[in-house]
């Protein structure tokens, strides 16, 4: 079976002013173009179709196109699954129906995932949803954070999959190999969770023969080839103007294990351009920038006279001065390391009273210190 892997759409996003909108669809009609010229079987799309969770009716509108033109002109069957941007209930509306129509959407969360099996090769939709909400689904009161309630679905799947046969997962989530730093995520990624961890260790996951995960914006693997993150299709990000852009195509079978990248080519680059105004008004580009200015003084007016240049520029800062700023900011940082108890307190009582500690009063103050420090009330 050949595989296409997709995720993080983020169809109708909105980066620094700018509406991704006709970007994204270019990229996503080439993407079926891709998919008829590389025979694919299956498409999938794991999680953040849209980038918000009442979508604009342009970004419905260019996603009902696409699911169209895979499934009736490419002739694939297309699995997708809600991610943390989405709406579960909305992106699940006439779900039932349109897999009759090989369109199989998972939105909403339940008690038993859902299993679609496709010429002998299982697919488990793993929609994403909060800690909490999936605790009170499975009601299970030991689910404490997202680690807890993945582990917890995954081993529901477990006591019912086959070994014998193929199994794939579509999960969207912050996976990692043991730590935080062993994938690389970027600014423009929503957070998981507030108050507990939102990363899920990839030992969970040893089971399955390949895991299709949405989320990080950077095409990458987990541990092995076998757990991977397709990436977003397009850059949202200054973080990503360094990313390849990549859809994973896959084929698999008990016996096959192939994966390749297929690169995305974007109608408009996204990218950083270093340099001084007077060197950065000589060029010109119709790509998203983001600049970085050299010149040691602020320049009247810098991003407008750019934009004439550049009519995609997204952002502007003077490298020179955050240079300094962060030199200041250490070096006050280092300062205060130096200080003594005494002498922070005495510029607290400044700043508040606007007059300094006399003698009885830092007397006072150090006594107590003192004190504190032998254990003595």
């Amino acid at each position: 079976m050949r595989i296409l892997h997709t995720a993080d759409w983020h169809i109708g996003k909105i980066v620094n002013e700018f509406s991704m909108f006709e970007d994204q669809e270019i990229v996503l009609n080439a993407l079926v173009d891709k998919v008829k010229e590389l025979d694919v079987d299956i498409l999938i799309m794991a999680g953040d179709l849209y980038d918000r969770a009442i979508p604009p009716k342009e970004a419905v509108s260019l996603a009902n196109n696409i699911f169209n033109r895979l499934i009736k002109e490419a002739g694939v069957s297309v699995l997708t699954i809600a991610g943390n941007h989405d709406s579960n209930e909305r992106l699940e509306y006439g779900s039932e129906l349109l897999a009759g129509s090989q369109l199989y959407i998972e939105g909403t969360v339940k008690k038993d995932v859902r299993k679609v099996t496709i010429d002998n090769v299982n697919f488990y939709l793993l929609p994403f949803a909060d800690h909490i909400t999936i605790r009170q689904i499975l009601e299970d009161e030991t689910i404490k954070d997202l680690q807890d309630a993945t582990r917890a679905q995954i081993e529901s799947i477990k006591a019912e999959m086959d070994p014998d046969e193929v199994n794939i997962l579509i999960a969207h989530g912050y996976i990692v190999n043991g730590v935080k730093e062993s994938v690389e995520a970027s600014d423009s990624e929503r957070p998981l969770s507030i108050g507990t961890a939102e990363y899920v260790d990839v030992n969970l996951f040893d089971d399955f023969d390949y895991v299709a995960l949405g989320h990080l914006h950077k095409a990458q693997k987990v541990k092995s080839q076998r757990v991977r993150y397709s990436g977003s299709p397009l850059k949202y990000s200054k973080s990503e103007t360094r990313h390849k852009k990549q859809h994973v195509l896959l084929d698999i079978n008990k016996d096959t294990f192939k994966v390749e990248m297929i690169e995305v080519k974007p109608e408009r680059d996204m990218r950083v351009l270093k340099g001084t105004f007077e060197d950065l008004m000589q060029g010109e580009s119709r790509d998203y920038i983001f600049f970085e200015l050299e010149d040691k003084n602020y320049v009247m007016d810098a991003m407008n006279q750019l934009r004439r240049r550049y009519p995609y520029a997204m952002g502007l800062e003077y490298t020179a001065q955050k240079t300094r700023q962060e030199w200041i900011q250490n070096t006050k940082q280092e300062a205060l390391g130096k200080r003594s108890l005494l002498d922070l307190f005495g510029d607290f009582y400044f700043e508040y009273k606007q007059e300094p500690l006399d003698d009885n009063q830092s007397e006072a103050i150090q006594k107590t210190w003192n004190q504190a420090l032998k254990g003595e009330k």
